[in-house]
């Protein structure tokens, strides 16, 4: 499959699939032309990418967890993945504790300044 069908199928640019492989996300092969030639397995690696970067997951995580990703289902890359994804959902619940505190001080704050305003500014 060539960049083009892979960035067509995946939804995702040719730059983007071009920065994965650099990242060493996704591997080609060249062909005697030079265009690169993708697996069609490469299609679910960039689904997947996509996904755990909408997770919040960096690049470089995510090449860490690769090999599990590919199916090789190492022990030790494997593990190491579970560890990665506990971690970020710890990080995420912080936040949202972090974000709902602000959020209330926020409310309390409007409702401070409904009390000193009038109604006709008061959204």
């Amino acid at each position: 499959m060539r960049i083009g069908a892979l960035a067509q199928a995946t939804a995702v640019s040719t730059r983007i699939l071009r920065h994965y492989e650099a990242q060493g996300l996704i591997v080609s092969r060249r062909c005697p032309n030079g265009y690169r030639e993708f697996d069609p397995a490469t299609q679910e690696q960039v689904l997947w990418i996509r996904d755990l970067l909408d997770c919040g997951f960096s690049t470089r995580q995510i090449a860490g967890m690769m090999d599990c990703l590919r199916g090789g289902y190492d022990a030790g890359s494997c593990a190491a993945g579970l560890a990665l994804h506990r971690r970020k959902l710890d990080e995420l619940d912080a936040l949202i504790g972090v974000l709902s505190e602000r959020r209330e001080r926020l409310r309390s704050r409007i409702a401070h300044f409904g009390r000193h305003a009038s109604p006709s500014t008061i959204e």
